[in-house]
């Protein structure tokens, strides 16, 4: 009898030993922050030496983050090895700035390097800045000021560094349904194979841009699928990277109702 009671409290000891295990597991996967969505808050066109205030909007999940660790802004002119880190000012509302100004005109690169609640995110935005190195009669993108807006969903798109941007999407888009977005992309008639390609989406009127990374399917065509939250018009902005290759152009895009 002694041995079979003993037998019955080392079996419960196991069992409160087990779970007791377990609960750190558990809180160990509640306790998993969710991710920061960081938005750059420029203007795309900039003049030269004309100071402007550069911000970053932090939010994970639902909430403004106002206690970030750490926010900096990575800033490079377009083909030059020199980059500028400058810390951001807090200020408190969500938001994170730094003055700045250009002393020469060109194509620049802004990265928001941002360290919060065990998280990190360094979203990246290119503006131009309006000087003798800018393209005179050109927006930021590098279309003529006078051209007009397509509303269809493909057509080939023109810049001064000869590369084209052929971007197709379905005819029909639904909100909260996915939709394949398709570009192909080539310079001087040649494809452009392995390079970074990336869909920045946001809604009109809207300041929260999403970044979403292109996977090459065929030699030069990059895809992603993306799922829009909403009815109404967005702006799909195609980025591309490659060696000495910085180029982007923005498509428009009209959701449907689910």
């Amino acid at each position: 009898m002694k041995k079979i009671l003993f037998f019955f409290i080392a079996v419960m000891l196991l069992l409160t030993a087990c779970s007791a295990g377990s609960e750190p597991k558990e809180d160990a996967l509640e306790d998993v922050p969710e991710l920061l969505e960081v938005s750059i808050i420029t203007p795309e066109k900039i003049e030269m030496n004309r100071e402007i205030t550069i911000k970053a909007e932090v939010i994970q999940g639902e909430e403004k983050v106002t206690d970030a660790d750490e926010v900096k802004f990575e800033i490079w002119k377009s083909g030059h090895e020199d980059h500028e880190m400058i810390p951001a000012h807090n200020e408190k509302d969500g938001t994170y700035s730094i003055k700045k100004s250009f002393s020469e005109g060109g194509n620049y690169f802004i990265v928001a390097h941002t360290t919060a609640n065990r998280m990190h995110s360094m979203p990246k935005k290119e503006v131009i800045v309006l000087g003798d190195e800018s393209n005179h009669g050109h927006t930021a993108d590098g279309e003529n000021e006078n051209h007009d807006q397509h509303s269809d969903h493909g057509h080939n798109d023109h810049h001064n560094s000869e590369v084209t941007f052929d971007f197709h999407a379905p005819s029909t888009i639904k909100s909260n349904q996915p939709a394949e977005l398709t570009v192909m992309i080539a310079q001087e008639e040649q494809l452009i194979s392995g390079a970074n390609v990336r869909f920045e989406i946001w809604a009109a009127n809207e300041t929260k841009h999403q970044f979403i990374n292109a996977k090459e399917v065929s030699p030069g065509t990059y895809s992603a699928d993306h799922i829009f939250p909403a009815k109404g018009h967005f702006t799909v902005k195609i980025h591309i990277e490659k060696g000495n290759i910085h180029d982007h152009t923005e498509e428009s895009i009209e959701v449907s109702p689910e």
